[in-house]
């Protein structure tokens, strides 16, 4: 219930959002006119991180002043996922927020958990990115038992075979958060 609670602070910009997962947006010249349509309805589209264009696709979206978001998982690009974030919290230029980011943000508090993947759980039921059982990753001396970003990541990529790119990322997104928020 708490990160429900959570989630519905984050969404007051938006008020309660129509979640649309996308497989592509399509061509940005048909999607102009529908604009107004998309603000009114407070549509957030969710694109997958195994996408490559998907990155892009969100960027162009915010950009437009459509509320977007990415599904953040063992395939995809963290390269990508941590220019994307940098777009998304740092950006001057005038963008609508970018899930899993704005609620991260939000939410991040100094020495406390932040399960990013809670945003596409509660709104994408069907993509449940969150584990309820963490405690495995420390009976063992595994990567992310070290892991300096687990506090975000909360071990969701502990199946993956290079967890390099899941650390460096996590890591970057705790450490420019507490940068923005504290500093």
């Amino acid at each position: 219930m708490k990160n429900q609670n959570n989630l519905e602070k984050t969404f007051n910009h938006v008020e309660t959002p129509e979640v649309v997962y996308s497989h592509g947006l399509g061509r940005v010249r048909d999607l102009i006119p529908q604009i107004p349509e998309l603000k009114k309805n407070r549509v957030l589209f969710f694109f997958d991180g195994a996408r490559e264009k998907s990155y892009e696709e969100v960027q162009i979206l915010s950009s437009l002043g459509i509320y977007s978001g990415i599904v953040i998982h063992e395939k995809s690009n963290w390269e990508k996922l941590t220019d994307l974030l940098y777009y998304a919290l740092c950006s001057r230029a005038p963008h609508a927020p970018i899930e899993p980011f704005q609620y991260a943000f939000d939410t991040y508090q100094r020495n406390k958990l932040v399960d990013y993947g809670t945003v596409s759980s509660l709104v994408t039921r069907h993509l449940s990115l969150y584990h309820s059982s963490l405690h495995p990753f420390f009976y063992e001396a595994t990567p992310c038992a070290a892991c300096a970003g687990w506090r975000v990541c909360l071990g969701k990529y502990a199946k993956t075979e290079d967890k390099s790119g899941c650390s460096a990322f996590s890591t970057e997104l705790l450490t420019l958060i507490d940068s923005i928020k504290y500093y």
